[in-house]
């Protein structure tokens, strides 16, 4: 492959047209008739009639979610009328840009072009894709750009502290991804992964605090551990979580993922990477993180929870491709087997369609209800017949409009 075609492959312009690409894809209705979904409608567009800007800081389920805030407020304020439509090109620059981040960032994740591609390939239904009240799941993964930088590289410590202030900023992920930042400024010893440390526990308090004053930092309770379930869930699903065979084919591919990573770690005495420690650590934070909200017995990348899914999916396909360099022919092999799996599951079943409504009727309809209260729709899970609703009148909606700076 001459040199040309081989560095425009490699190349960041490359990158972003593909990610572009796979996410329209992967929703291709949103992309021909974008539409508001669930808390954004609900939640987020009454904060912005009540406090404007101010609202940046509004809580969603109780923790900030500033990615997804920054972009409904600048649509918003661009045009009210097409809000969908900015919000969803606002998605896709930052969809990518995150992806672009995990390739082009001075990191020790292995075939760092593979872990970014594998982000945008996730083998889960396209549920936190292409949507801008999502978003903040996106904007959580700077924080593990900042977690998994290189030691050798330029500290760069004023970008990290950025990464983890807007990753902090996004999910209550920040806590955990906290905690592994101090066990990375344990281990490398170095002064700017203390000052990063330093903005990541600040960020993971700021959302502590909003959750607990909202009423949404609270004990797991009673949570049963169902070993056999979390195995075939994060494990065997990711390459057979369509069900084209019977489930005891996920079972049985869980445990033996789950053994050979083990034996993998034992065999390279992996308790010496502080990199490899780092991703497991990841990786089971974010399953604790999905089967202490949900029954792990009902999830499934597909058909419930797919959002569940997204960061430990990530996790595993980050360590999967981490052990490529170290593992002989056959277990290479193996491991490439599975990701072709997880491809497979992608490429036929990673498309989300749902109905078509129109923003600008709607809205329309609302302004002309006058001072009655109007139902405007809200896409939940993409069926007209499902959809929420949030009751506005016509003189709010007019205000919605009239904030704005293009019709």
């Amino acid at each position: 492959m001459p040199h040309l075609v081989r560095r425009w492959f490699s190349s960041w312009p490359f990158l972003v047209l593909l990610v572009a690409g796979i996410l329209i894809w992967r929703r291709p209705d949103q992309w021909l008739h974008p539409y508001v979904w669930v808390e954004e409608g609900t939640v987020t567009l009454p904060d912005y009639l009540a406090h404007g800007w101010g609202s940046i800081l509004s809580p969603v389920a109780g923790y900030l979610v500033i990615p997804a805030k920054v972009i409904f407020l600048i649509a918003a304020s661009l045009s009210f009328s097409h809000l969908p439509s900015i919000e969803y090109w606002l998605t896709l620059i930052f969809t990518a840009g995150t992806i672009a981040l995990v390739a082009f960032s001075p990191t020790r994740l292995r075939h760092p072009l593979a872990a970014a591609l594998a982000v945008a390939l996730l083998p889960t239904d396209s549920e936190v894709f292409a949507v801008s009240e999502y978003a903040f799941w996106w904007g959580a993964i700077w924080s593990f750009v900042a977690i998994f930088w290189d030691e050798q590289a330029k500290p760069r410590t004023v970008w990290r502290c950025v990464l983890v202030l807007v990753g902090g900023l996004s999910s209550p992920m920040a806590v955990p991804m906290a905690v592994v930042l101090g066990f990375r400024a344990a281990v490398l010893r170095k002064r700017a992964d203390f000052v990063v440390l330093t903005v990541a526990s600040l960020a993971a308090a700021v959302q502590c605090y909003t959750m607990y004053v909202n009423g949404a930092l609270k004990s797991p309770g009673e949570t049963s551990i169902d070993t056999v379930s979390i195995v075939t869930r994060f494990f065997g699903d990711y390459a057979l979580g369509s069900r084209m065979l019977p489930e005891v084919f996920a079972v049985v591919l869980g445990w033996l993922v789950l053994a050979g990573g083990v034996v993998f770690a034992i065999a390279r005495a992996k308790w010496r990477d502080p990199y490899f420690l780092m991703l497991v650590a990841c990786l089971v934070a974010s399953i604790a993180a999905s089967v202490t909200r949900v029954p792990v017995s009902i999830l499934n990348p597909f058909t419930a929870g797919p959002r569940y899914f997204f960061f430990p999916y990530m996790m595993l396909s980050w360590l999967l491709l981490y052990t490529l360099p170290e593992v002989g022919r056959v277990s290479r092999a193996l491991v490439c087997l599975v990701l072709a799996g997880a491809l497979v599951q992608f490429a036929f079943f990673a498309q989300r369609f749902h109905d078509r409504v129109s923003w600008r009727a709607e809205i329309r309809h609302c302004v002309e209800s006058g001072e009655a209260t109007y139902q405007l729709p809200v896409h939940y899970d993409g069926a007209k017949s499902r959809m929420w609703h949030v009751g506005l009148t016509g003189n709010q909606c007019k205000d919605l409009a009239s904030r704005s700076l293009f019709p």
